[in-house]
């Protein structure tokens, strides 16, 4: 539920912002940007943070407080009466986003088993594909239901109530048993948590040994795989989400909208983001969940960026002929959300679960993702300005390159952890050494 709340809160400002636009009378693309991207600021804020209290205070010990965040700002920023408390709304909400991304991550794969860890973890990350249909289909019934003015407000609001739902099962949930063990050398507190899980009684194999909290300088013993989990990331963020909440501007440059007409563009983007979301976006992130521990992490991941940047740059080269026929545009941009899906996008996140050390885990995920939503915010802020500068066509050319690098740095400098117990892929031993 974390997770569809993240999609749902990260992804209803693409619906809602010509209607925003419109009320305000933003004229200039900088707080057009802006007001887009503000949430994506403050996630790379609260990955970061978020990350490194989960290292260093445990798992449990934040895990509910960034639902609340989400709570109370979706609220206050369905209540703004100007842009810039607005933004400054959006932006603290997007704090408890990007906190949800290393904490929500670890505790799943903490607690799963080798044979069907990454099809757990994926099942976390694969709500975000409700959260995205949820959101445009809030979207259309605002538009339908209240006045042009205040329809955004329902959009941005709607997302505290699946926030506020999971709050309290949240702080029930256990400490993770490896976090007990590895961190604390706490046998008895694993010994509780494994058995909630398994709802018997299990036995210890002896005291526990741990090397106890450590530096994030240790850190620079997994530096080139660091690089490639957040360079990854960073890269692909800035397509998909540069992408996803500027919709409303993609689809009226291909015709699907109205420059001049707020509601009709946002109740076209929301019926263009209903229909990518569930023909594209939502079957892959579930094909991913059926491949990832047969695939492999590393294969999928490079070779959905190997296919994303082939679109892009279809659409490159041949842009006015795709905009001339709007289904197979639309197709053709679908397609890059469904192999975003089924590779990068689901991998960037499973992959920094599985390559750090316990002791760093939460750490490297906070950075890989604050990275990720790092790479998001600033294409997010500067596709409107972009899209005016280059057109469409220069922009695809450029999201076309970005996924080429990253698939070449995934070859590069990232493991494949298919297969293996996370002390055997993150290579644990090393940590104490």
């Amino acid at each position: 539920m974390g997770f569809f709340t993240d999609a749902y809160d990260l992804f209803a400002v693409s619906t809602a912002l010509p209607l925003i636009v419109s009320v305000f009378g933003v004229t200039n693309h900088f707080t057009q940007g802006l007001i887009g991207a503000a949430a994506l600021i403050g996630a790379v804020i609260g990955a970061l943070v978020f990350g490194r209290i989960g290292d260093v205070m445990g798992r449990k010990y934040v895990y509910g407080f960034e639902m609340a965040i989400l709570v109370a700002f979706a609220v206050l920023s369905a209540l703004s009466n100007s842009v810039l408390m607005l933004i400054a709304t959006r932006l603290i909400l997007g704090i408890g986003v990007g906190g949800d991304y290393p904490i929500s991550s670890t505790i799943m794969s903490e607690y799963s088993n080798i044979r069907s860890r990454g099809k757990m973890v994926q099942a976390v990350f694969a709500m975000q594909g409700f959260g995205l249909l949820l959101g445009a289909a809030i979207g259309i019934l605002s538009i339908h239901v209240l006045p042009a003015a205040e329809s955004w407000r329902l959009m941005l609001g709607f997302g505290a109530i699946p926030a506020a739902s999971v709050i309290y099962l949240r702080r029930k949930i256990r400490e993770t048993p490896r976090y007990s063990l590895h961190t604390r050398g706490d046998v008895a507190e694993a010994k509780k948590a494994i058995e909630d899980i398994v709802g018997s009684t299990v036995g210890t194999g002896g005291s526990g040994t741990a090397p106890g909290k450590v530096r994030m300088s240790a850190l620079s013993k997994y530096a080139a795989l660091l690089v490639g989990t957040a360079g990854s990331w960073f890269l692909f963020d800035m397509a998909f989400y540069g992408t996803s909440i500027n919709n409303s501007i993609i689809f009226s440059a291909m015709g699907y909208g109205s420059a001049a007409n707020p509601v009709i563009s946002a109740l076209h983007t929301a019926v263009g983001n209903m229909i990518i979301a569930a023909a594209f976006e939502i079957p892959g992130y579930w094909i991913a969940f059926g491949l990832i521990d047969r695939a492999g992490r590393k294969l999928l991941q490079w070779t959905g960026f190997g296919i994303m940047g082939a679109i892009y740059l279809t659409f490159a080269i041949a842009y006015a002929p795709l905009k001339a026929d709007l289904p197979l545009f639309l197709g053709m941009y679908g397609m890059s959300f469904l192999f975003g899906n089924i590779g990068p996008n689901s991998t960037t996140f499973i992959l920094p679960t599985e390559l750090f050390p316990t002791q760093l885990r939460t750490t490297a995920h906070g950075i890989s993702a604050g990275s990720g939503k790092a790479g998001a915010a600033i294409f997010t802020f500067a596709l409107p300005s972009l899209e005016a500068a280059l057109g469409l066509n220069g922009v695809f050319a450029m999201l076309s390159a970005f996924s080429l690098v990253a698939a070449a740095m995934t070859i590069l400098l990232i493991r494949e952890t298919k297969g293996k117990s996370l002390e055997q892929a993150s290579q644990q031993s090393t940590i104490a050494s």
